[in-house]
């Protein structure tokens, strides 16, 4: 199994969601002086919006989850992680109870 790293591609993505915004709300400080509104407009999906923090968050996550994420990729690359099928679906009904329809 291989691990890869797909928060890089979500750089590029939030340097365009802050560019964005940027020229968004430049775009408002005109159009608040009277001046007519140019060019196309962009709007972000919520979705977008919330990638964007996702990957902020977990860029700021504290080291000790990396030393995780290293401990279990390295178990995983020598065949002896083992996942407890049972313990994972108890975890997803516990954090999302309306996941099945329960």
């Amino acid at each position: 199994m291989e691990i890869k790293n797909s928060l890089t591609q979500l750089d590029t993505y939030r340097a365009t969601l802050e560019k964005t915004e940027k020229e968004q709300n430049a775009r408002a400080a005109k159009d608040a002086k009277g001046a007519p509104a140019k060019g196309d407009r962009v709007s972000l999906s919520p979705e977008a919006k919330l990638r964007t923090e996702a990957y902020s968050a977990a860029m700021n996550a504290p080291e000790m989850r990396r030393q995780k994420v290293d401990a279990i990729k390295a178990q995983v690359e020598s065949g002896q992680y083992q996942a407890d099928s049972k313990k994972t679906a108890e975890k997803l009904l516990q954090e999302e109870p309306g996941l099945f329809g329960a």
